[in-house]
C-alpha cells in the first residue's frame, strides 16, 4: 500500500497551487476595477503555486512508486521550480522596489 504518512505533503501542495490561482484572480480582478492605477504587477501571487508544484512534482511520484524515470522526471520539473521561485522573487523585488512610495 502507499505510504499514507506523505500524503499531507501532497494535498499540501495542492492547496497551495488553489491558493495562488484564486490570489491571481483576485489580483487580476482587483486591477481591473482600479481604472488609472498604473502600478505594475509583481506577479508574486504565483510564488504559493511555485511551491506547491515544487511539492506536488516532488512527492507524487514517490507515493505512487514510480519508475526510476518518472522520479528522474518529477525531480527535474522541482528543479525548474524551484529556479523559477528565485527567478520570480528577484523580479518581484525589483519591482517592489522601482514601485514610487505613497
Amino acid at each position: 500500500m502507499f505510504e499514507s504518512e506523505r500524503w499531507p505533503l501532497l494535498w499540501t501542495g495542492f492547496l497551495l497551487i488553489a491558493v495562488s490561482v484564486r490570489l491571481a484572480v483576485t489580483v487580476r480582478g482587483r486591477r481591473y476595477r482600479r481604472p488609472g492605477s498604473g502600478r505594475r504587477p509583481s506577479h508574486l501571487e504565483w510564488l504559493p503555486g511555485l511551491a506547491g508544484l515544487i511539492m506536488v512534482a516532488d512527492e507524487a511520484p514517490r507515493l505512487l512508486r514510480a519508475s526510476g524515470a518518472v522520479l528522474t522526471a518529477g525531480d527535474d520539473l522541482a528543479g525548474v521550480a524551484g529556479a523559477a521561485v528565485l527567478g520570480l522573487l528577484l523580479y518581484g523585488g525589483s519591482v517592489v522596489a522601482r514601485r514610487p512610495r505613497g
